[in-house]
């Protein structure tokens, strides 16, 4: 699809105000959920944080670009092979998942101060950001990139962003971010569609942090 320089601005301009939200974030020590559960009001700043991120990565590029919503339809180009290798990196993710939390709530260092709020909502609200996450990086940015410099070296460029954009996340998500960005990018590109990456990056986000979050819940409730 052809971008206008406004689209370009926005791209960047998005990206940029997001990278800015999530050092304030940093600096505030409320960038993930374990040290939300560990503030008070620590998941309605979380909500707050990804409420942004929605409206700049994905309400915004709907409103101006209509275009953009074929980048949510099931499969643009269905095929069993692309569905095949989905579902096995689904399971792959899950794994890693469940082995990383477990690792994680080994080494949790809690203050004994645990605040259980909203948990469904901030669930939603972080499904919904994510969506939105997956629409921009392996959607617009994606295929914007790919149609200013081919395949090959939007993946790189994308991939290099997604690193910058956890840069103040933890060591290994900033290197677990590498092969995952690229497969994601891969994934989008064959299909058409962010549809499969946002499946995927759901996997991997939920059974994380709802096993994080039931944790910290039956700590709370033996308080």
């Amino acid at each position: 699809m052809e971008t206008p320089f406004f689209s370009y601005c926005l791209i960047i301009i998005a990206f940029l105000l997001y990278l800015i939200v999530s050092y304030l974030y940093k600096i505030l020590n409320v960038n993930n959920l374990e040290k939300a559960l560990q503030k008070s009001n620590g998941l309605t700043f979380l909500n707050l944080r990804h409420s942004v991120g929605i409206l700049l990565f994905g309400v915004s590029f709907l409103c101006l670009h209509i275009e953009y919503v074929e980048l949510l339809t099931i499969f643009n180009h269905f095929s069993f092979n692309i569905v095949l290798i989905s579902l096995i990196l689904i399971i792959l993710t899950v794994l890693i998942s469940r082995s990383s939390v477990k690792k994680t709530i080994l080494n949790i260092n809690y203050n004994n101060r645990v605040y259980i709020g909203n948990g469904l909502l901030y669930f939603i609200v972080r499904s919904i950001f994510l969506l939105s996450y997956e629409f921009f990086f392996r959607g617009v940015l994606l295929f914007t990139l790919i149609d200013l410099f081919g395949l090959v070296l939007a993946i790189i460029i994308n991939t290099l962003l997604y690193v910058l954009i956890h840069a103040f996340d933890s060591k290994a998500e900033i290197i677990g971010a590498i092969p995952f960005g690229i497969v994601l990018c891969l994934l989008s590109y064959y299909s058409e569609s962010i549809v499969l990456p946002f499946i995927i990056h759901l996997s991997l986000s939920l059974v994380y942090e709802v096993s994080l979050f039931n944790f910290f819940k039956s700590i709370k409730s033996q308080s």
